[in-house]
């Protein structure tokens, strides 16, 4: 009966990702209030088909989310990190600056690509490496419209490549310590999470 739950859910999620992205090229004021709460249901579902159950799984994520979050408040505050930019209000209720669901929204980006990536290497630092440039690759796709839906602009138009490099290091220091518990996730929903946040973003690009 929880295994159904739990698939009717993710069923759920991706038919909000396909209607979203018809959506928002049909009418983009009006489905764009609607992000932050679609990233929560992406990142519950993301976590009940995660070993819950297992303490350090939880603490592991929510660790990685929080150093998230205060990295880009030093981030927001100093430009030293990423570069100077500032969040808008397309992504829900902000924090000395930063929106709360972008550090839970990155923390299941960095263990999704993790768990995804360590189904092809074996080796820790080839897959923290390998799922860094994964997990700054979708940054970089997500950069492209983020000015549009509100979510951040950067200082002079788009983002120098230091940002990109400031992620990648991010990406595998944040969750180098926490790696074995990451790669017990849910490696097929960790994979499809991933797909329908780059066809998603992807479509915003080309058709808004």
């Amino acid at each position: 009966m929880i295994k159904t739950y739990k698939s009717y859910l993710l069923y759920f999620l991706m038919l909000v990702y396909i209607s979203g992205s018809i959506g928002f090229v049909v009418n983009p004021p009006f489905f764009s209030p609607f992000t932050p709460y679609t990233l929560l249901l992406t990142c519950f579902v993301f976590l009940i088909h995660s070993p819950v159950a297992v303490k350090k799984f939880i603490f592991a994520f929510f660790s990685v989310a929080f150093l998230g979050f205060i990295i880009e408040v030093i981030g927001v505050k100093t430009g030293l990190i990423f570069g100077k930019y500032s969040y808008g209000n397309g992504l829900g209720i902000k924090f000395l600056e930063v929106p709360l669901i972008i550090s839970i929204n990155w923390a299941m980006l960095i263990f999704a690509g993790i768990t995804t990536v360590s189904r092809i290497f074996a080796n820790k630092i080839t897959v923290l490496i390998v799922a860094s440039l994964l997990v700054t690759g979708i940054d970089l796709l997500i950069e492209q419209v983020a000015p549009k839906l509100d979510f951040w602009q950067f200082e002079g138009g788009l983002p120098g490549l230091h940002n990109y490099l400031g992620w990648i290091g991010v990406a595998f220091f944040i969750s180098y310590f926490f790696y074995p518990t990451i790669i017990k996730g849910n490696r097929t929903v960790s994979l499809i999470i991933l797909i329908l946040q780059i066809i998603f973003f992807t479509s915003l690009f080309i058709f808004i």
